[in-house]
């Protein structure tokens, strides 16, 4: 079984729908989401639906929340681009926008199967925890985030 893994879409309909094509030519059986649907760009609506119509599974992002929350620690522009984005899936078909409210309220922080760990920042801090590539010499920060993985983690949030 093969499995495709995306993340941190961000609003960004366009370049899902072109991910989405290119999994569509592989003989992918899965697709799960690491999170972050939402934020920043011009088609939230869209991109939370199209998620739930392709994705198997998905996780909560940190933008996610933020939605659902408040964008406790954004910077300002991350926080205007939330408060947009709130709006957005605030307007038109109520009911649509209740089923979306729903699925982003009902998204997991992390996902275990078997071996795998599948998280949006981090098996320490699943939601918000960047991990750098310069984070490998910090022997500490590797040990406390992978003590907590039995074998493969997968990850977004870092980009």
């Amino acid at each position: 079984m093969l499995r495709a893994i995306i993340s941190d879409i961000h609003g960004n309909l366009e370049a899902l729908e072109a991910v989405l094509a290119d999994i569509d030519s592989r003989e992918i059986s899965e697709i799960y989401c690491l999170g972050d649907i939402i934020g920043y760009g011009p088609n939230p609506r869209e991109c939370i639906d199209l998620v739930r119509k392709r994705c198997q599974k998905s996780l909560l992002g940190n933008h996610d929340q933020a939605a659902l929350f408040d964008p406790e620690g954004f910077n300002a522009g991350a926080e205007r681009a939330i408060f947009w984005t709130r709006r957005m899936l605030e307007t038109g078909d109520a009911s649509k926008n209740q089923d979306r409210w729903d699925f982003l309220g009902e998204l997991p922080r992390m996902i275990r199967e078997d071996n795998l760990l599948f998280v949006h920042g981090s098996a320490r801090n699943p939601l918000n925890e960047y991990v750098f590539p310069e984070d490998i010499y910090n022997q500490r920060k590797m040990e406390r985030i992978f003590g907590l993985v039995d074998q493969y983690c997968f990850q977004g949030h870092t980009h």
